[in-house]
């Protein structure tokens, strides 16, 4: 068992290491107990500002990691409801009404849009050559029953963020997302009726809500289902007629 005197100069050992002491000053302090606790005080008092240095840089860190945090994230709307899926991470930017072209126009926008329930009026005066020289923008409706959905009901949406990914995608005629993805919602494919005006295809969330007191055959830009036709689609893996799903998942 190590004697006291022995634990002792070891710490001594250590001290003068610590401070870097020549032999001079070293036989100094051996000499001079008092010169020794001053050494020791002051190395005690290095320590306590190198921890305080230390914390500070900590916090720094936290602080840098927080704002790195709050800006990463990616966006993405959920087709037919009103709220943001439930998974870990993920937030609502805001709901509104799904809107788009007319069915049957020609012209007009091509990419369906999220409005929010609350607009703001335009403020700069705008003219046009004509009085008819402008594009149109309409509400949206199903054009097919599920859930507690009827055609003509009105189709909500929903912007989200997930701040725990960096990108979203749709994939089509799957309900699985690849692995280490996160699944957002799963769905159904939908687009305009195929004798109608082109649109793009979005995936309705498979439990859709709707907007209350909306079914009125009002049309505007409409959401059907979407079937797969064989020929230059391959038949097998995919089947003829069959309705598609689809999932939208985050990474």
């Amino acid at each position: 068992m190590l004697s006291s005197s022995f634990v002792a100069y070891f710490l001594l050992l250590s001290v003068w290491s610590s401070l870097g002491l020549d032999r001079t000053d070293r036989l100094l302090i051996s000499s001079d107990p008092q010169a020794l606790q001053v050494q020791i005080n002051n190395l005690i008092q290095e320590l306590g500002k190198t921890n305080q240095e230390v914390s500070y840089l900590k916090s720094q860190l936290s602080s840098q990691h927080h704002q790195i945090s709050s800006c990463a994230g990616s966006t993405f709307t959920v087709w037919g409801k009103q709220s943001c899926p439930k998974v870990n991470g993920t937030e609502l930017v805001y709901n509104g009404f799904t809107s788009g072209s007319q069915y049957n126009e020609k012209g007009n926008g091509v990419n369906t849009l999220c409005l929010p329930h609350d607009p703001e009026n335009l403020l700069t005066t705008i003219s046009v050559s004509t009085g008819n020289d402008y594009a149109h923008l309409y509400g949206a409706e199903y054009q097919l029953n599920i859930g507690r959905v009827r055609i003509d009901d009105n189709v909500p949406c929903a912007v989200c963020r997930t701040t725990m990914a960096s990108s979203t995608i749709m994939i089509p005629g799957k309900r699985s997302c690849p692995i280490h993805w996160q699944k957002q919602y799963t769905g159904i494919l939908t687009a305009n009726w195929y004798d109608y005006q082109e649109s793009e295809y979005l995936c309705i969330d498979n439990d859709p809500d709707y907007v209350e007191g909306s079914r009125r055959n009002e049309n505007g830009r409409l959401f059907y289902p979407v079937k797969t036709v064989c020929g230059s689609l391959p038949c097998p893996p995919y089947e003829n007629g069959n309705l598609l799903s689809c999932v939208v998942c985050s990474k």
